[in-house]
């Protein structure tokens, strides 16, 4: 089983990659951070691989996922700290850098590198937040950018049958971010 986690230098990402890794599946993480890719391939078994791609560069994505050839699973945990806050504050300029750090990044991820490789029993999970439901003040710009993911993931689903097409929203979680 081959699987590639776009965001895998860190958090969720990292944790899932080090899951599968030590499960004995072929692991590729991905990061925009050379010092943090390094460190995640510190902790995850010499058999994981990783590569510096920025999931918002459509042709460095193309490239990476030539380069990485079929894969079975992709595991989208790229993500974004840009949106939060109270809304009578909130910098829409933030709010739309929020889009483009987590949102498009994802689909990009998905369509422009990863369909053409993606194996025809395969699977995508989208990692997103709880802040899409949560309805907590503070998070109604987080809430919208994962909100957003959330609501095309039945519609991708059946889209791209037969790929399984799921979105994973955890709650807080002690990770860097």
């Amino acid at each position: 089983m081959k699987v590639v986690i776009a965001g895998g230098t860190s958090g969720i990402g990292l944790a899932t990659a080090a899951m599968l890794a030590n499960d004995g599946a072929s692991v590729i993480i991905t990061g925009r951070n050379p010092q943090k890719l390094e460190q995640a391939l510190a902790v995850l078994p010499s058999s994981a691989k990783g590569e510096i791609v920025d999931a918002g560069d459509a042709a460095k994505l193309g490239d990476f996922m030539r380069a990485a050839g079929q894969i079975d699973h992709l595991v989208l945990a790229v993500s974004g700290a840009k949106g939060g806050g109270l809304f009578r504050e909130l910098d829409l300029a933030q709010l739309r850098a929020g889009l483009e750090e987590k949102f498009f990044p994802h689909l990009q991820t998905l369509q422009a590198a990863a369909l053409p490789y993606l194996s025809g029993n395969g699977s995508v999970t989208f990692i997103t937040a709880v802040s899409s439901r949560a309805k907590a003040p503070g998070t109604s710009g987080l809430g919208a950018v994962n909100g957003a993911l959330e609501l095309m993931v039945p519609v991708l689903a059946r889209e791209l049958q037969p790929l399984r097409v799921n979105a994973v929203s955890p709650g807080v979680i002690d990770t860097p971010w």
